[in-house]
């Protein structure tokens, strides 16, 4: 379990990235790949710069801005793309068996989505709004798209003004965290009791930072779970 009461680590301390840099953090993206398996499965048409360009470096901010538009069942949909191809990244891996699954769950993922959407939104706690899209168990309920879609869906849920509650959680944080916080930490099952301290610690180190000396600025949340992210 993660220990909510460890100290900010020294080397997460003196490497943060900053809150420009974390929204200037892409990813490279097929964009034109994306928009026809999406045809294929007669899903949804992208919009904005996935609609209109075929190589994307997609950064947090634009995934943010799709955060911020008005909360409908489309703009779900686009939310739901732009957050999976950040998360996936240039491979995308099973992307088809991805895409698959979703087209099949299509009504009951766009009612998921858009409900996730209002909790992000709201003051819900972490748990609360994890457990719309994961089960108590840690299964994702859209089928192929489990805890650490989620978390990112969440995160990029809030919009770009809002400092971030909901964090994003992966593998590679979660190995980078347990030496310090996360003794037991498994690396692709996250139950919402877990997400939600892990929300709590991040929240909190990002907190012990904007109070300490050396940095006299407010740190965000998630430029603590970037350092983790390129942790050493």
């Amino acid at each position: 379990m993660i220990n909510e009461d460890a100290r900010l680590p020294q080397d997460i301390l003196h490497s943060l990235p900053g809150s420009n840099a974390v929204m200037k953090h892409g990813v490279a993206v097929d964009a034109a790949r994306w928009r026809a398996e999406l045809a294929k499965r007669n899903l949804p048409e992208l919009t904005g710069m996935l609609r209109s360009l075929d190589k994307v470096s997609l950064t947090r901010r634009d995934v943010f801005e799709i955060g911020d538009r008005e909360r409908t069942a489309d703009n779900a949909f686009q939310l739901f793309y732009y957050s999976l191809s950040w998360g996936l990244g240039p491979k995308v891996p099973r992307l088809h068996h991805r895409l698959d699954n979703f087209a099949s769950h299509r009504d009951e993922a766009s009612e998921l989505l858009l409900s996730a959407w209002n909790a992000a939104r709201s003051e819900e706690f972490a748990k609360d709004a994890f457990s719309i899209l994961t089960t108590e168990d840690g299964a994702g309920r859209i089928p192929w798209f489990g805890p650490a879609f989620s978390t990112k869906f969440l995160y990029f849920a809030q919009g770009a003004a809002a400092a971030p509650k909901l964090i994003s959680l992966d593998r590679d944080i979660a190995v980078n965290l347990a030496r310090d916080a996360w003794p037991d930490a498994t690396t692709d099952v996250w139950v919402p009791e877990v997400y939600d301290k892990y929300c709590t610690l991040m929240t909190e180190w990002a907190d012990e930072a904007s109070q300490d000396s050396s940095v006299d600025r407010t740190v965000r949340a998630d430029e603590i779970e970037l350092a983790v992210t390129r942790r050493a």
